[in-house]
């Protein structure tokens, strides 16, 4: 059993972990919690130990060889100093790890390692261009600042048009008065809500309303999904000023949004070749990212 690699993508939502030998052959795969070390590093890390382990589990992978296993870590919020640190800083019982963000990995599994862009649209959002082996990013700085065109950023204005519904401050729909429902009608509850200090995936859940009311035409959802679609817009374009020729979407939102977008992007998509798992162990394999033994 030499040569063992664990890639994981660890999103807003919840990270994947997948085992493979140095031929490429799958032994096992497993999904966890929320693997962003911004929901709380203990908590984030031991999701990511979890699924690790589950996939070890499914390899038949004996406790003695966990040494041996390099990680290659693709992780939502981990494109600041401080929080790779806290990353790197973490106990495991696997051997050296390397670390770089989700969007990193997605681009690399994407491309196969090759050259290209990727724009993440999931709980949080992230646009990667890889080219001349160098990596630029735009955005993902984290919800609420950045992350615009995000599941967590369309939820936060599903919520926002609706409280003001409610407040006669701006016009009632279906779709209000549907998340409006779900607070109890009071204003109250939204503040309850906020004051809880409510993670990006817990914003992120109204997202699939806003898409649902969104196809019955409803004009505030139409509203927000325009919205968004205007920062998609401005990422690609970023993108593609940074020299980005081919884009791949990737994440739960980018099915969603994809009809809304305007045509003159449709020339620059392409399917992916990979997944992040898929990036991070190619990650793994050719020692990319920042280290920890």
């Amino acid at each position: 059993m030499s040569g063992l690699y664990i890639g994981i993508d660890g999103g807003g939502t919840f990270c994947r972990a997948r085992l493979v030998d140095s031929n490429g052959n799958v032994l096992g795969e497993a999904v966890g919690g929320s693997g962003n070390p911004r929901i709380g590093i203990e908590a984030a890390w031991q999701n990511i130990i979890n699924a690790c382990l589950e996939a070890c589990h499914q390899g038949n992978v004996p406790r003695e060889m966990y040494s041996k296993i390099t990680l290659g870590l693709g992780l939502a919020g981990a494109n600041q100093p401080l929080e790779q640190e806290l990353v790197i800083a973490q106990k495991s019982p696997f051997g050296q790890r390397y670390l770089l963000t989700d969007a990193h990995a997605a681009c690399l599994g994407a491309f196969n390692g090759g050259e290209g862009a990727l724009l993440i649209l999931g709980t949080g959002s992230c646009g990667v261009v890889y080219q001349d082996e160098r990596f630029s990013i735009v955005g993902g700085w984290g919800f609420p600042l950045s992350d615009q065109g995000s599941g967590a950023r369309i939820g936060l204005s599903a919520l926002e048009y609706s409280l003001a519904a409610l407040d006669g401050i701006s016009p009632s729909t279906p779709f209000t008065d549907s998340i409006n429902a779900e607070f109890s009608l009071s204003a109250e509850a939204y503040v309850l809500y906020q004051n809880r200090s409510p993670l990006p995936k817990e914003y992120g859940a109204f997202a699939v309303q806003v898409f649902q009311f969104a196809q019955q035409k409803d004009p505030i959802a139409l509203k927000i999904i325009q919205q968004q679609v205007e920062w998609v817009s401005q990422y690609l374009d970023a993108l593609i000023t940074k020299g980005a020729q081919k884009i791949v979407l990737v994440g739960g939102v980018s099915e969603a949004i994809l009809t809304y977008l305007p045509e003159r992007f449709s020339a620059y998509f392409c399917q992916p070749q990979g997944d992040a798992m898929a990036g991070a162990i190619l990650m793994a394999k050719a020692q990319i990212g920042r280290k920890a033994i």
